[in-house]
């Protein structure tokens, strides 16, 4: 299997890295809407894989699987029984059940996921070697009802909140409707320092946009035309989907790195980046989530000024 291969058709086992991958109903539409398939999905996988492996790896994996497309029923798989002697396993205790994880290590293993139909890649925060120890969090900003140009500020004030904390900060699109703000850190804060950190942080950005951001998460007790400040995907065996991933979203759109420039400027939105175009734009501008992989920020002297911060925000930041 090769970059050159434009469509993938019918059934064919094809060799990947090494080994034998079987590949089935490659002809079957996931996207009605563009007529893409489920071939044209492993395609992208395969051509994307050199850059999201880095953020699969060694990680395990929650499948979310369309066997039947983008509008058929859908199902969340965490336990894998049976799988094939290149796709490593992990059995992990989740909330008082062992469950046997497929762990993002090879390509292989993402175009296999691929062939189950498992169009997104969900990996946790943190890895089987450190697995109570992510080496990031993240702010999920989930709009109902606002602008594009509501989330974008929404997404610069979390940044700004981070700035004023010294901590560095890196925005994708979510490929669904909102964007994601990364925080990667050394891996040596647990998930309930990390949790109560986030937590302290989506407070302030609550208090900056009280008139948009929200920190409500029920749909029902929500007001309307507000963007949820998800702090609460940064628990142990939570997720967001991986950069580059590809959503189950009208276009077949992927969740994208952004450049704060972008955000600031608000030009682009999540419909621009597809499984068609994704590729070229990597070629133009590279991996920006890269430092994501590199960045290990201490938190230590974060969490000190973030007592101050939490106090009157407005005030202590105009002044930092």
């Amino acid at each position: 299997m090769n970059s050159k291969i434009k469509k993938l058709s019918g059934d064919v086992a094809v060799k990947v890295g090494g080994h034998v991958v079987s590949l089935t109903n490659l002809d079957k539409v996931y996207w009605p809407g563009e007529g893409y398939t489920k071939g044209d999905l492993i395609q992208y996988y395969f051509e994307v894989a050199k850059y999201i492996l880095p953020y699969l790896k060694d990680r395990p994996l929650i499948m979310k699987r369309y066997p039947n497309g983008i509008n058929a029923p859908s199902f969340h798989q965490h336990d894998v029984n049976e799988a094939p002697a290149y796709v490593r396993t992990e059995t992990l205790e989740v909330e008082g059940h062992t469950v046997d994880y497929i762990i993002g290590d090879n390509l292989p293993t993402l175009i296999y996921m691929a062939n189950l139909g498992a169009i997104e890649r969900h990996p946790w925060h943190s890895r089987v070697r450190n697995l109570d120890r992510p080496d990031w969090f993240v702010f999920d900003l989930d709009p109902q009802g606002v602008s594009w140009e509501e989330i974008c500020e929404v997404a610069l004030s979390c940044k700004g909140i981070l700035d004023s904390l010294e901590l560095d900060s890196y925005a994708k699109t979510s490929g669904s409707r909102g964007i994601h703000v990364y925080v990667p850190i050394k891996p040596r804060y647990s998930y309930q320092q990390i949790a109560d950190f986030a937590l302290r942080v989506a407070k302030l950005v609550e208090q900056e946009n009280p008139d948009v951001a929200t920190l409500e998460r029920s749909l029902k007790k929500r007001k309307k035309a507000r963007i949820y400040v998800d702090h609460m995907q940064n628990a142990r065996g939570k997720s967001v989907v991986a950069p580059y991933s590809v959503r189950p979203k009208q276009g077949a759109t992927v969740s994208a790195p952004l450049e704060w420039s972008e955000v600031k400027r608000k030009k682009v939105t999540i419909s621009d980046f597809t499984i068609k175009n994704m590729l070229e734009r990597l070629k133009r501008k590279g991996d920006l989530f890269r430092e994501v992989l590199t960045n290990r920020q201490s938190l230590d002297r974060a969490m000190i000024k973030l007592e101050g911060l939490s106090d009157k925000p407005e005030a202590k930041r105009a002044g930092a």
